[in-house]
């Protein structure tokens, strides 16, 4: 006894590997025993999925060969549609929705438009009673319940109108929502279902053709856009190239006056420097060709004869280090590129007690180096 679950589970997967084009070009399924070892089954689960499969016409069997899977383009047909549906990022899933859609609204209203005219008091009265619970079912019961309703009134307007043909279309379009109906029940019901139901059942009660023919259909499409958007919504517009570098910008800037001022290709004095390493301010000793202090040493600031212990650094340095930004006599703005960070407040140069030195082994006088 093959099991109904197992054999459902190969033919499903069979399904998905033939609409995703995971088989090779020539379409040749694996041999009965191979497939029984990759999906954990008996020779018969396999076989009996195979031959569901061929019932469909996605699959060739010949007696003594291995089974051959048709192509997409010839076996897609309306009761087929699941197979366009396994990918609902691709624009062929949403193409071939919006088609299902269209051509079940152009059913609905066609028909309903004939039962206003066709339709004996009886028969117009049993689609306003379905009209009236679809209504209902949109707020309360949305999803299965939906389908059901709508499937029912698309049936009894095909009898009341007298269209036999359009029977048999509306049993291929269930057949076809059967296949696909696991994931779009999610989305049926709500305001816009209701819309359009209770403006049908209107309509109806008072055999408003115009009605039907001219704002139903649009009350429908919306109610269908909806589903769409959320089962198979349409891909994004492409990103400008400038947005993600004006993003990284603004993301990987600091927040600091030099960097605000504006882009650094506008101050060609900047690509001189090396952004990497600190100012050559923070050094003034070696700068000037001083033997390099101790870190943490502290130089006093006191005036001895008019010369001062910490000269700020020549406007030579400043036209070597930011090149032919800084002209003579001109002080370096924040716009023009980046500058040291200001220093802390130098020491007292006397103990807390007694006015003496901090140290007596520094320098009292300082003469510039030598030329």
């Amino acid at each position: 006894m093959v099991g109904v679950g197992l054999v459902a589970y190969v033919e499903a997967q069979l399904e998905q590997d033939i609409a995703l084009g995971r088989l090779p070009r020539n379409g040749r399924l694996a041999s009965e025993r191979v497939m029984a070892r990759w999906y954990g089954v008996s020779r018969g689960t396999v076989r009996e999925a195979l031959r569901r499969l061929a019932a469909r016409g996605l699959v060739v069997q010949h007696p003594g060969r291995q089974a051959r899977a048709v192509s997409l383009d010839e076996s897609l047909t309306l009761e087929n549609l699941g197979l366009a549906l396994h990918d609902p990022r691709s624009e062929e899933c949403r193409r071939l929705l919006e088609g299902f859609f269209s051509l079940k609204r152009q059913v609905l209203v066609e028909l309903l438009v004939d039962c206003c005219v066709k339709a004996s008091g009886s028969q117009v009265e049993q689609l306003e009673s379905v009209c009236y619970a679809l209504r209902d079912a949109a707020r309360w019961h949305p999803g299965e319940r939906c389908a059901q309703l709508e499937f029912e009134l698309l049936r009894l307007a095909a009898q009341a109108a007298a269209r036999p043909g359009h029977l048999l279309l509306i049993q291929s379009l269930q057949r076809a929502f059967r296949g696909i109906e696991a994931r779009l029940l999610p989305f049926m019901g709500g305001e816009s279902l209701h819309q359009w139901a209770m403006h049908a059942m209107h309509a109806l009660s008072e055999r408003d053709a115009q009605a039907l023919q001219h704002q139903l259909p649009t009350l429908l499409e919306v109610c269908d856009e909806l589903v769409l958007d959320q089962f198979a919504p349409l891909p994004q517009e492409q990103v400008s190239p400038e947005a993600p570098q004006a993003q990284e910008g603004s993301l990987g800037a600091p927040a600091s006056a030099h960097h605000q001022a504006g882009p650094l290709e506008a101050r060609p004095c900047v690509d001189a420097l090396d952004l990497g390493t600190p100012a050559p301010a923070a050094e003034p000793t070696e700068a000037l060709g001083a033997a390099p202090r101790a870190r943490g040493a502290v130089l006093p600031r006191e005036q001895v004869g008019g010369a001062q212990l910490l000269p700020s650094a020549p406007e030579s340095h400043l036209r070597e280090t930011g090149g032919d930004c800084v002209q003579d006599g001109a002080t370096p703005s924040a716009a023009e590129g980046p500058q040291p960070e200001p220093q802390d407040p130098p020491p007292p140069t006397t103990g807390p007690k007694g006015g003496a030195p901090l140290s007596a082994s520094l320098p009292t006088t300082w003469e510039p180096p030598a030329s």
